[in-house]
């Protein structure tokens, strides 16, 4: 068995590499092309959010992706970020647990706890989140699409009710 965490690690650090600059990525571009908004059924002020779930759907290059989002606790110690992506035909599940300090990673329906990269881990995806946040900002319902449409973010829930299962393993 020690032998197939062994082979497992590298692919799992692998995969939390390709996360990150996936999400990085796409919360960079949305930010740097700005512009966009609504169109309807949206529910409220991002900025104020203590808790906020979204879809991204995005075309950068050849490359398509799609996540969801959900942010709980935001703005404490505790906050709880959680993203479960699809791309290139995979998808993989994120979690960053800032109450119990955890990161997790699901590639293949397996989840793993990544021991020592929460501090890495939650920096990185908290500059993300501000990133949409950054974008979001003057949106008040429904859809926002960047300017030239290859970032489209749906489905924004500001304030949303989220089981803190959904932010562990």
């Amino acid at each position: 068995m020690k032998n197939e965490t062994k082979g497992i690690a590298p692919l799992i650090i692998a995969v939390v590499v390709i996360v990150v600059a996936a999400g990085v990525g796409v919360g960079a571009y949305v930010v740097t092309r700005g512009g966009g908004g609504g169109t309807s059924g949206g529910n409220g002020n991002i900025g104020d959010a203590t808790s906020l779930s979204f879809d991204v759907a995005a075309t950068v290059g050849e490359q398509s992706v799609s996540y969801t989002f959900k942010a709980k606790d935001l703005g404490s110690t505790n906050a709880k970020l959680r993203v479960d992506m699809t791309t290139a035909g995979t998808t993989i599940g994120y979690i960053i647990n800032g109450a119990l300090q955890k990161v997790w990673v699901s590639y293949g329906g397996t989840w793993t706890e990544l021991p020592g990269e929460y501090s890495t881990q939650w920096s990185t995806w908290d500059a993300t989140l501000s990133g949409y946040e950054t974008s979001l900002a003057g949106w008040t319902s429904g859809t926002y699409t960047s300017p030239d449409g290859s970032v489209t973010i749906s489905n924004v829930q500001v304030n949303p009710t989220l089981a803190d299962s959904l932010f562990e393993v």
